[in-house]
């Protein structure tokens, strides 16, 4: 989140909320550059690329566009259903929600 989200005309922010049956993370700033809602974990543009760079040489991030594809594997083999992710113009928004 620290690393996608936007930091220009807003101080709100990223939010976590643990609820009983689900999580959701929204983040300050819309999809960016080449991405969009059809492409979104397929394509890759970065609005922070020194904090995205930062990042990943401080272990925090393992590989440039890995982040999403790698919590989708990841939430299956753990048997949780698909994140559900909300596009806002001025905010993401992801759902993670338990396995059954």
């Amino acid at each position: 989140a620290i690393m996608h989200r936007s930091y220009v005309g807003t101080n709100a922010p990223v939010r976590v909320h643990w609820y009983a049956d689900r999580v959701e993370i929204e983040n300050p700033g819309g999809l960016y550059g080449r991405v969009t809602p059809r492409n979104f974990g397929r394509e890759t543009d970065y609005r922070n690329p020194l904090t995205a760079e930062i990042m990943a040489n401080l272990g925090f991030a393992q590989r440039f566009g890995l982040g999403i594809p790698l919590a989708r594997e990841e939430l299956a083999r753990n048997g949780n259903p698909e994140p559900e992710f909300a596009f806002g113009p001025s905010r993401v928004t992801v759902t993670v929600s338990p396995a059954p």
